[in-house]
């Protein structure tokens, strides 16, 4: 295969591949981004503190595939944003000399010889805005009271929220009843971290038996402490009551493929709960703000 050589100064050209080398290249670099997929699963199902980072990794780049997180922790973990070149470019921003870019997947849409349509993935390079000139964006201002939150949460909540005077564990500040399809809420909480703790860990048994056939809290259970988890650590509310250091020990027998098929579960109860706190917060900041103006 000709060696892809840098373009010189004193007018010598890039090498061009043939077709047939083109392909074979772009072969051989899905390839070696899918292993590098499989090194991160096996990193994290292997190790509490690698999982720890990629649940952090995955938290803050919750518009990213579970597959995307796991090349980004596996990476650069610190990853805020993520751009490619010609992106960077459009902004006038550029790339720091001798900065490695970072591999992730890209979905692309094509036509089967059947006429039916498929989706297949390219790897696409992008780089950090830590590697550039550009000066990172400040993180949205929004009321990150914890108990404001949970007031969000219930409200935008997909199933039925109920207070309730006790629930089925004791210790408990919410507990989701999926025979009710309902969210029952402890009266007189007074510790907000407490309460967001339990409802963000409830609502992720909620979202997670929503795309099951089957309900099991005991299955669930370390999904739903890893969804709790990572809105908590997206809130910036405290997340020691989250054991997420209990990697379910199945799991470290699992093909890569169904770790990333539960990670996936994972991230998508996470990123729609978010999706829908961050919708309202945004609605509400519009409100003041219009108010502000009249």
């Amino acid at each position: 295969m000709t060696n892809d050589f840098k373009a010189r100064k004193n007018g010598y050209r890039q090498p061009q591949r043939s077709p047939e080398e083109y392909k074979q290249f772009k072969k051989e670099e899905k390839e070696a981004v899918y292993q590098l997929v499989d090194s991160a699963v096996a990193n994290v199902v292997s190790s509490p503190t690698e999982f720890h980072k990629f649940l952090d990794t995955q938290a803050h780049m919750d518009r990213y595939s579970a597959a995307n997180a796991l090349l980004i922790y596996k990476q650069c973990p610190e990853a805020t944003q993520l751009k490619d070149f010609d992106g960077w470019r459009e902004e006038n921003v550029r790339i720091k000399k001798g900065a490695k870019s970072i591999s992730i997947l890209e979905p692309v849409d094509y036509t089967r010889a059947n006429g039916t349509q498929g989706i297949s993935y390219n790897v696409k390079k992008v780089f950090d805005v830590s590697q550039t000139n550009g000066r990172r964006k400040p993180a949205p201002t929004v009321n990150r009271d914890p108990r404001n939150l949970v007031t969000v949460m219930i409200n935008t909540s997909p199933v039925n929220c109920e207070s309730a005077e006790q629930l089925p564990n004791p210790d408990a500040v919410a507990y989701y009843d999926n025979s009710k399809d309902t969210l029952f809420i402890k009266k007189g909480v007074g510790d907000s971290v407490a309460l967001f703790q339990g409802v963000a860990l409830e609502l992720g048994y909620a979202e997670l038996s929503s795309r099951s056939e089957s309900f099991s809290r005991k299955d669930m259970s370390f999904q739903a402490v890893c969804v709790g988890y990572m809105l908590c650590k997206k809130y910036g509310v405290d997340t020691k009551s989250f054991a997420v250091d209990r990697v379910p020990a199945e799991w470290k027998d699992k093909e890569p493929n169904d770790v990333r098929a539960e990670l996936s579960k994972v991230r998508t109860a996470m990123s729609d709960i978010h999706s829908r706190i961050s919708d309202e917060l945004y609605r509400q900041q519009q409100e003041r703000t219009a108010d502000r103006a009249r």
